[in-house]
């Protein structure tokens, strides 16, 4: 069966919740959420399994389940432009409609612009899966912000998911306050105060490498805070 949308990246447009997603093959396919609309963060990526069957000329029925645990299916008419969803967060089923737009304007945007549309997406995933996870102690986050083989480069922690699901219950107090953030390409840059992580403030520089919106490597860099009286230029560490 050959599938027209192949290839091509369309725009969900369902009011409130606006989702630009790619078809990479029949049985794969890439989201990115322009609008949540609160049920999801904007700017939330993923790369999904799909179950994609033509119902009739121009006509899919789509589905995947995501890594939250959420489930989607989609009536998609290519011929109508229009596209119905049923999404199920949590127990609940939310129903949609709407349009679909080709995205065309992807391939004749410049690079710089390009990269600068990566950059800011994966800057809103990383602000969101440190505040999730690391802030409000949601576990799942993990599984949405994160994947593996992830790599890690802070010298005292392994490779793996398990060292940040194992971490997370045991901090006390523990805050994440992004003083600068900087993206270029796959990596997203930050300068923060953290307090909870180690036995007094600490100043980190965290480097994260994404790769299909969720993070896969890391590296950091982590010095207790001083304070700008007792530095040798009488500055501040941030």
């Amino acid at each position: 069966m050959t599938m027209q949308m192949v290839g091509k990246t369309y725009r969900f447009d369902m009011g409130w919740l606006k989702v630009r997603f790619t078809f990479s093959s029949p049985s794969q396919g890439s989201f990115v959420v322009e609008e949540g609309g609160g049920l999801t963060p904007n700017g939330h990526a993923e790369t999904v399994e799909l179950d994609l069957r033509e119902v009739r000329d121009g006509v899919y029925l789509n589905s995947w389940t995501e890594a939250s645990g959420a489930t989607v299916t989609h009536v998609e008419d290519f011929a109508n432009a229009t596209v119905f969803s049923n999404v199920t967060v949590d127990g609940t089923l939310y129903n949609f409609a709407g349009t679909i737009t080709e995205v065309t304007d992807i391939a004749v945007v410049d690079n710089a612009a390009s990269s600068s549309g990566q950059a800011e997406r994966n800057t809103e995933i990383v602000r969101t899966a440190m505040r999730e996870l690391f802030a409000e102690k949601d576990l799942t986050a993990v599984d949405r912000y994160w994947a593996e083989p992830y790599v890690q480069h802070s010298p005292q922690l392994p490779d793996g998911l398990e060292t940040l699901r194992s971490a997370v219950p045991g901090l006390q107090g523990f805050s994440w306050e992004p003083q600068r953030v900087a993206a270029q390409g796959d990596l997203v840059f930050t300068h923060s105060i953290v307090h909870g992580w180690a036995p007094g403030p600490v100043v980190i520089v965290d480097i994260f490498r994404l790769e299909g919106g969720r993070i896969v490597e890391h590296w950091d860099v982590v010095q207790d805070l001083v304070p700008s009286e007792s530095t040798a230029s009488g500055r501040s560490m941030v």
